[in-house]
């Protein structure tokens, strides 16, 4: 696990003042720090990524034709740069 550490000067005090607990500030520290950064990832870990609730977009993506490697031809891995590429190949203005 990533060691964060967090220094507060005298007007960041007021910012550290609005969180009701510690618990709250180390809850959010953690789901901060939970975004996948290996190079490959799961279908979970590319929503997990892209602030999904489910896979189901990524299924959808990979329809249309987002590149996906096959391991043993049922575990898929998606690697976060092409991930990153095919989204941005897929921009509109609308």
């Amino acid at each position: 696990m990533a060691k964060v550490t967090i220094t507060l000067d005298t007007e960041d005090m007021t910012l550290a003042e609005d969180f009701k607990s510690v618990g709250q500030l180390v809850t959010m520290l953690k789901a901060a720090t939970n975004i996948p950064s290996a190079p490959y990832m799961t279908k979970s870990e590319v929503a997990r990524f892209m602030g999904l609730k489910s896979v189901t977009s990524v299924d959808k993506w990979i329809k249309k034709g987002l590149p996906v490697v096959k391991i043993d031809g049922m575990n898929l891995l998606i690697k976060r740069q092409t991930l990153i590429d095919w989204l941005a190949e897929h921009e509109t203005t609308e």
